[in-house]
């Protein structure tokens, strides 16, 4: 009776985990640049179908919770501050804790001209150094290169990996490089004026959530059914 219990338990651990992964991807489907989380076992069970190397669009950390990296849809804006990338990459941002990277392209203007996260991290160039416009008149070419009235002031840097299964994903929304090695992208696509949309399939992840909750409801007839076993041979004991 003791496996039944361990069986229970752990369906019931496991599936939550997968209601509570849907659940922060339904909240965040209209979040520009937000990457969706799945469980790990169906990170395995999309490696297997498309066999391909998890590591190519997915990070898998020991939570088993993993993230897919997959690009969402651009949505064009208008804004000149609103940045997206073609193809795959992050921002780099520099933050009070080091550097980190996004897909979330939405800027800010500071006093100093510096193109800033909503939290307010500078966007970083190639090389190091913040991103900056000084003037009214400038633009962003498709490679990068900031156009300060007229004159390239920085290029803003592309960050790839070639394992983002290490990239660790912080509670503010960025992801950090703790074990993971950035390098530049050489074939940068930066759209000026678009943002990334979430990549969430709210089908998918309705559906999941359902059949999750389903396995949850599952798990707790199985504790209930020995709740009743046990409670049938302790009677029995005593009656003896």
């Amino acid at each position: 009776m003791d496996n039944l219990m361990t069986l229970a338990t752990g369906l019931i651990s496991h599936e939550t985990r997968r209601v509570e992964t849907a659940a922060q991807n339904l909240a965040n489907v209209a979040t520009p640049g937000y990457k969706r989380q799945i469980a790990f076992d169906d990170v395995l069970a999309k490696g297997r179908a498309q066999t391909m190397p998890l590591s190519a669009a997915l990070a898998s950390p020991a939570t088993g919770i993993a993230t897919d990296f997959s690009a969402g849809k651009l949505v064009h804006t208008g804004n000149p501050l609103d940045l997206a990338i073609g193809g795959a990459g992050f921002f780099e941002v520099m933050t009070a804790d080091g550097p980190a990277y996004t897909r979330v392209g939405s800027f800010q203007r500071d006093a100093d001209g510096r193109l800033v996260t909503s939290q307010g991290w500078v966007l970083q160039g190639a090389g190091g150094g913040d991103v900056a416009v000084r003037s009214n008149n400038w633009q962003i070419t498709s490679d990068g290169t900031v156009l300060d009235d007229g004159t390239p002031s920085s290029v803003i840097r592309v960050a790839t990996f070639a394992e983002p299964g290490r990239l660790e994903r912080g509670a503010d929304g960025l992801f950090r490089a703790t074990q993971a090695q950035a390098v530049d992208d050489e074939q940068t696509h930066i759209v000026q004026g678009f943002v990334e949309s979430s990549n969430v399939a709210v089908g998918n992840d309705m559906m999941q959530m359902m059949e999750a909750m389903r396995r949850v409801e599952s798990g707790q007839k199985l504790v209930h059914a020995y709740d009743d076993m046990l409670g049938t041979v302790l009677q029995r004991l005593g009656d003896m």
